[in-house]
């Protein structure tokens, strides 16, 4: 169910993996500040039904963030989308300022075409 690319309306990726319930892939942000490189980091998480969790580090450096989520399909017409909600922590903080440290967002991931799944689907047919 979750398996494929989805992306934010910021332009924000998860590229997730699914064995039963076990998930994994990577997650890549276009970062705030553009002095930043672009960074893609791993995932790792699980999914039980239609929802979802897993935990990644950020574009940001030494930020963990992890997201959890539920499945919904808009409609006949609509793309699948993760809709989710993201719990960051970032250590640059003072130890007694935890309060700036923790971040709290909400994202819709939609599912789109992944160019890669498609041609190893095709290239799959073809050996059939």
């Amino acid at each position: 169910m979750f398996e494929g690319l989805w992306r934010s309306a910021t332009g924000a990726e998860i590229r997730l993996l699914q064995a039963g319930e076990a998930v994994s892939g990577t997650y890549a942000a276009i970062p705030e500040d553009a002095g930043l490189p672009l960074r893609c980091r791993m995932l790792v998480g699980t999914a039980e039904g239609d929802i979802i969790g897993f935990v990644t580090t950020s574009a940001a450096p030494l930020t963990i963030k992890s997201w959890t989520g539920r499945y919904f399909r808009p409609g006949p017409e609509g793309a699948p989308e993760i809709h989710a909600v993201c719990h960051g922590v970032n250590k640059s903080a003072p130890p007694l300022a935890m309060q700036l440290s923790v971040t709290l967002e909400t994202t819709i991931f939609t599912k789109v075409a992944d160019p890669f799944t498609a041609a190893v689907s095709d290239l799959a047919a073809l050996s059939a």
